[in-house]
């Protein structure tokens, strides 16, 4: 008989409210230094470099990288005891957590942005059918969560593609050294953290009703 193998004690309350206000002070640091940067004078290039959201290896792609990372644990722990119930849907579960894998890795590794070197083209209108295939793929899944679970994934998802492929093709076209455009990065990426943020919210809770080893406080 395979018994549970992780137990891993979770305060949702404090987990949630410090990865949003660790995005929000981010999303903050950007949008202030940035408005200054072009309104009112030259910001130094080392604080841009340490907060902007639009330059890699730094403080933002780290955190949004770990934040994806947390995803990918509790994911991973749920793809593994649904495979031990052989639940129907342990293999969707699994291809869930291998893609958010995969998110954190190109967070940190910049695999889109190598994309957009070498095409005339934004990557995100591939990214677009990426979405519409996999959401063709999940949709058996989805409708075998519990109601709560079902929503707050969808709106997560909708909020994360939303700005990873909607505000980035809206801001394709724009200048990139403006204050437009690194305001709409800002809304880009605020969604996507925030995106990340409301899909661990709802997993949790779902680990926690079903009692996939992680006690949900």
């Amino acid at each position: 008989m395979k018994t549970r193998l992780y137990q891993i004690p979770v305060n949702e309350t404090k987990l949630i409210g410090i990865l949003s206000l660790t995005a929000t002070f981010f999303l903050c640091a950007h949008g202030l230094l940035v408005t200054y940067n072009y309104l009112v004078s030259e910001t130094p290039w080392y604080l841009l470099q340490l907060f902007d959201l639009n330059e890699e290896n730094n403080l933002p792609t780290w955190y949004s990288g770990f934040n994806l990372l947390v995803a990918t644990f509790f994911l991973w722990i749920t793809s593994r005891e649904k495979k031990n119930k052989k639940d129907e849907m342990a293999k969707r579960w699994t291809v869930l957590f291998l893609g958010f894998a995969f998110l954190s890795i190109d967070e940190i590794a910049g695999v889109h942005e190598s994309i957009n070197s070498v095409v005339d083209t934004t990557w995100a209108y591939g990214g677009a059918v990426i979405v519409a295939v996999l959401g063709v793929y999940f949709f058996p899944f989805l409708k075998t969560l519990p109601r709560y679970t079902l929503i707050g994934f969808v709106v997560a998802g909708t909020v994360f593609v939303g700005g990873s492929v909607g505000v980035e093709i809206i801001g394709e076209p724009m200048e990139s050294d403006s204050l437009l455009y690194n305001l709409t990065t800002l809304v880009e990426e605020g969604m996507e953290m925030f995106g990340i943020i409301l899909f661990i919210k709802a997993l949790l809770k779902y680990m926690g009703d079903a009692g996939l080893a992680v006690g949900v406080k």
